[in-house]
């Protein structure tokens, strides 16, 4: 469910390097965070992207999300995502299960070329249950469809950020938060957002969690995306292990 948030400034930092192979969004807020079960989906104005393509394309090649979980693609969304103020999913920062156990907050970059159009986020894990031994690959962490974000003039109009997302969004498949078996590493924990296109009706998740339901090892939300004419225009990830 849509909740309205109240007067909420962020930065975005860049921390450059050679290779461009550090982007970090940070998100600061002035307010307590919300309950987690709300699982909002806060709409930022309109700003000019902090960095090319091209940095996220290699952070995500860097890390093997590219070519493991999605295809190369051209980022025109940016996805913050918050489990807590202290715990910012930033483009491959490691966070621990027990802080991301509850729904995140969700940021979203309107695309002003797509006013009107509606997402869908997911989460999957393709390294369930172990990058050595993906035979679970990809796991369904989450789907939630129907995201329709405020018109661009709705927002301006608003003066600080006194915005609610519009209505319909429905969670399709419930949060499931990382649980990471012992001794299997790092999991990468993959945010993606997909508009919507023209044959997109209906939705429907997955059965079943591991193998996004197919029964074959390193499906997952790609296909399932294909399946639904589902269009990736952003993405974030982090990374998470078993923790005792």
């Amino acid at each position: 469910m849509f909740k309205a948030v109240t007067s909420l400034p962020f930065t975005r930092t860049l921390h450059n390097s050679t290779n461009l192979t550090r982007l970090r969004l940070q998100v600061r807020t002035s307010l307590a965070p919300l309950p987690s079960q709300f699982c909002p989906f806060i709409i930022q104005q309109r700003m000019p992207l902090v960095t090319s393509n091209h940095s996220v394309i290699e952070i995500l090649k860097k890390n093997e999300i590219i070519p493991d979980v999605v295809d190369e693609f051209n980022p025109t969304t940016l996805i913050s995502v918050s489990y807590s103020r202290d715990h910012l999913v930033n483009l491959g920062d490691t966070l621990s299960p027990n802080d991301t156990k509850e729904k995140p907050h969700i940021q979203i970059t309107p695309e002003p070329e797509h006013e009107g159009a509606k997402y869908t986020l997911v989460m999957t894990d393709p390294d369930a249950p172990s990058r050595k031994d993906p035979k679970w690959s990809e796991f369904c962490h989450w789907i939630s469809s129907d995201i329709k974000l405020p018109s661009l003039d709705s927002i301006a109009s608003a003066g600080s950020f006194n915005v609610s997302a519009a209505k319909g969004e429905k969670e399709i498949i419930e949060y499931m938060g990382p649980a990471p078996p012992d001794k299997t590493g790092k999991h990468r924990y993959v945010f993606l957002l997909y508009r919507h296109g023209s044959d997109t009706k209906d939705l429907t998740g997955p059965k079943e969690r591991k193998n996004w339901g197919t029964g074959k090892p390193r499906h997952g939300a790609r296909q399932w995306a294909k399946d639904h004419d589902l269009t990736l225009v952003g993405a974030n990830f982090f990374f998470a292990e078993h923790s005792k």
